[in-house]
């Protein structure tokens, strides 16, 4: 008999018994969809992590102290910012504090105080201003009393749409009081990290060492804005080589965009992975499923597999026939669940803003309809066997 004649003979048993096939394909498709589903997941989730990261921090190596208990910090000055200006990057200093004001409710409200160096949006392009404008490099020289909000700050604070030009009283830590005019409201960063912001003013660095004398010509981290084109890695060691022959070893931490991106990608690897365990899971259940129900079938046709072999079918064609269909049922029911998975994954890039893109590998769909189809083949093997293996005079026999 040739193969297409047990082809055809499969897919006429298939049909002959839908509510079965059906019950069968049900669990495949589930398992399949639930692999695809969950790695492409993962797989989106990484992109929309790392994109967020680039759109934030763009091509940025960080400098920060290490903090020990009992030793004291290194202190950042401006002589630091100067050496660092020999290499090909802009180097953008901070200083962090906290700071309360009331809100348009009458409400003290919490505070992320930021000073900085002014035109950030020309060094940053992450920076992007929503209403106004970012305070120039005179004022942040001189330390005028000028503030830049988030559009959480601004909400909070005056109501969307109402801070510009508004005076803004920030009561900062030590029982500093400082009077600053909102000049600016700057657009929340995109992506994933958007989300984690908090209401920020930011105000000159030079105003922060006026009114708080404990930080005076100190920063409390450093960003360097690396120049198109230039290895981020390789700047990064540079920058370590200087601060390290500045401050000693082990007191300084330096870290590029590139080394969270490869520690997020680790993270995110182990995660596709976990998540993939677990569709598989479900594919295994569906697995079993098809081999219950193939060997319920070889006993409800035992007279059929007793007469085909009376007309002459070998035990390998049997075997074949009912391996046909267990494949089979797992091949459909593995398209049919990469085609949910792909509708459903679609909706979820439409309806939720941090997934930016929809992403649907080849190789996630090859692995599910591989998976699937040899989840049919391990477990169609024994009723096959079972099939294969009876005596004709007994199936004829049998009712």
């Amino acid at each position: 008999m040739k193969f297409s004649d047990n082809f055809k003979i499969a897919l006429e048993s298939l049909f002959a018994h839908p509510t079965r096939t059906l019950l069968s394909l049900i669990g495949v498709i589930i398992g399949v969809f639930a692999v695809t589903a969950l790695i492409s997941l993962g797989e989106m989730a990484t992109y929309g992590i790392q994109h967020s990261l680039e759109q934030v921090a763009g091509r940025s190596v960080y400098i920060q102290p290490q903090f020990k208990p009992g030793v004291e910090s290194v202190r950042f000055d401006a002589n630091l910012v100067q050496v660092l200006r020999t290499l090909p990057a802009r180097p953008v200093p901070y200083v962090f504090s906290s700071a309360t004001a009331e809100d348009r409710h009458g409400q003290l409200a919490s505070l992320d105080l930021v000073g900085t160096v002014g035109d950030l949006p020309t060094i940053d392009a992450g920076v992007e201003m929503a209403r106004g404008r970012f305070f120039s490099e005179r004022e942040s020289r001189l330390g005028l009393p000028v503030a830049v909000l988030n559009t959480k700050a601004e909400a909070t604070l005056f109501g969307r749409g109402k801070g510009l030009g508004r005076e803004l009283v920030l009561n900062a830590a030590g029982g500093v009081r400082m009077r600053v005019v909102v000049v600016g409201v700057v657009r929340p960063a995109s992506g994933f990290f958007g989300g984690f912001e908090g209401d920020r003013v930011t105000v000159p660095y030079r105003l922060l060492w006026q009114q708080m004398p404990w930080k005076k010509k100190r920063f409390d981290m450093i960003e360097l804005k690396v120049t198109a084109g230039v290895d981020l890695q390789r700047i990064a060691k540079r920058a370590e080589r200087l601060v390290e022959l500045r401050y000693g070893k082990d007191r300084v931490t330096v870290q590029s965009v590139q080394a969270y991106q490869q520690a997020l990608a680790g993270i995110t690897t182990g995660l596709q992975a976990l998540l993939g365990g677990i569709g598989a899971l479900s594919l295994l259940v569906g697995g079993i499923g098809i081999m219950n129900i193939m060997l319920v079938s070889v006993t409800e046709r035992t007279s059929e597999i007793g007469l085909r072999k009376a007309l002459g079918a070998t035990s390998a064609q049997i075997r074949t026939q009912f391996l046909l269909e267990a494949v089979l049922l797992t091949v459909v029911g593995g398209l049919i669940g990469v085609a949910l998975a792909a509708v459903v994954l679609y909706a979820i890039v439409q309806a939720v803003p941090f997934f930016e893109a929809f992403l649907l590998s080849p190789l996630t769909v090859a692995l599910a309809l591989g998976v699937s189809a040899a989840v049919g083949l391990f477990f169609g093997v024994w009723p096959a066997s079972q099939a294969a293996g009876l005596d004709p005079i007994e199936a004829l026999r049998y009712e």
